[in-house]
């Protein structure tokens, strides 16, 4: 039974989360891939049949959709709102780096600013006879090194006022253009090396309008993840404790801890307050060579390994220790609870060792570390 909400369980390890990640992030980031593609593949034909169906020449867009028009090219279009929920705009995403300029188009791609020019430009655009022509159509007169020139088609030879101050600052914007010998691309602007990925946009969304919390729970990969749940949830007083049943309207005949028979059994208690649970950690303490462990609350059992004075490797160790501890005890609680066994230190006490011993070996890749120096806790340092 799980009581974590879902929202914290797909968060990244980093908010405090599974790092499971979102089914519909990744969705949407494999959508927006086709805003990518669409963007940078001028030449494939998907693209050109995208461009026939969906083109209007009276209502031009850089990514273009007829509302009318149903199917699956609609649907990747509409995920725009989405992104800009998450401070990700698809339409200024993608942006071209200017070399020959014979794969960019002057008017509709993002080349010379965040927007294209057909937008920063809306009076020149509709002057333009030759709407999808490229950035060398406009820019040098075809021999690299030469002067600067532009060339210009336009519909008309006579401009009003507001053509012409829109003239004069597109001119002025295209003053730093320099055309060379090379081919154009695109970068992705939501990513710092400008290549896109689904990916880098997935993290971005996991992430998006997240809050990190003051404590955020450490996860080790020298233990699977299915152990650490153990302790993860029971940070949390998430584990199905009869205290937790209990709390939850759910009939306990008796919620006395069944390892000590003293007091009631939630997370805190079977962890840190259970005379079985002192017992462990002090044999574990009396192993790692560390002083006696006091605790008041879970945190403090998670944190043992901060406090000590040793190397990064062997306090990597310890926390995968204490994290098997974890499990371990609730393995133990749950024999005595379904099975009827009877409460063993030593038995657990030898499960932890070996099975911390069997994953930190092959986890941490010290293929050297023997199971006697292990015993003895002489190993990293």
């Amino acid at each position: 039974m799980n009581w974590v909400a879902w929202d914290k369980t797909i968060a990244p390890v980093e908010f405090g989360g599974l790092g499971f990640g979102s089914l519909r992030d990744a969705n949407l980031a494999m959508l927006a891939k086709w805003w990518w593609r669409f963007k940078t593949e001028k030449e494939g034909l998907w693209r050109k049949v995208i461009w026939a169906i969906h083109h209007n020449p009276r209502a031009w867009s850089d990514i273009l959709v007829k509302i009318s028009v149903p199917g699956p090219w609609k649907s990747i279009i509409s995920i725009r709102q989405a992104f800009l929920l998450a401070d990700i705009d698809l339409n200024r995403a993608v942006k071209a780096s200017v070399s020959n300029g014979n794969r960019i188009s002057f008017w509709l791609d993002c080349w010379l600013e965040p927007d294209p020019l057909y937008i920063r430009f809306p009076e020149l655009f509709k002057l333009e006879k030759q709407k999808e022509c490229v950035v060398a159509d406009r820019v040098g007169d075809g021999s690299f090194g030469s002067s600067f020139q532009l060339n210009w088609n336009w519909s008309c030879s006579q401009f009003n006022t507001v053509e012409s101050d829109q003239l004069q600052q597109l001119i002025s914007l295209l003053g730093c253009v320099n055309l060379r010998v090379g081919r154009d691309y695109w970068r992705w602007n939501y990513d710092p090396s400008g290549c896109f990925s689904v990916s880098g946009l997935k993290s971005l969304l996991v992430s998006a309008n997240r809050e990190r919390p003051n404590r955020v729970f450490e996860w080790n990969n020298w233990v699977p993840k299915k152990v650490a749940i153990v302790a993860w949830r029971s940070e949390m007083e998430k584990l199905p404790t009869k205290c937790a049943l209990s709390a939850r309207n759910i009939p306990v005949q008796d919620l006395r801890c069944l390892l000590c028979n003293e007091y009631d059994e939630s997370s805190e208690h079977l962890f840190v307050s259970c005379h079985f649970a002192q017992i462990i950690w002090q044999n574990i303490a009396s192993w790692c060579k560390i002083p006696p462990i006091i605790a008041f609350d879970v945190k403090d059992l998670l944190d043992l390994h901060g406090y000590s004075s040793v190397s990064k490797k062997r306090k990597k160790a310890i926390h995968a220790i204490v994290l098997v501890t974890f499990w371990g005890i609730w393995r133990m609680r749950n024999e005595v609870t379904f099975r009827q066994g009877s409460p063993n230190t030593v038995k657990v006490l030898e499960e932890i060792k070996a099975m911390a011993y069997l994953w930190v070996k092959n986890r941490s890749k010290e293929a050297q570390l023997s199971w006697d120096d292990w015993c003895r806790f002489k190993c990293f340092g």
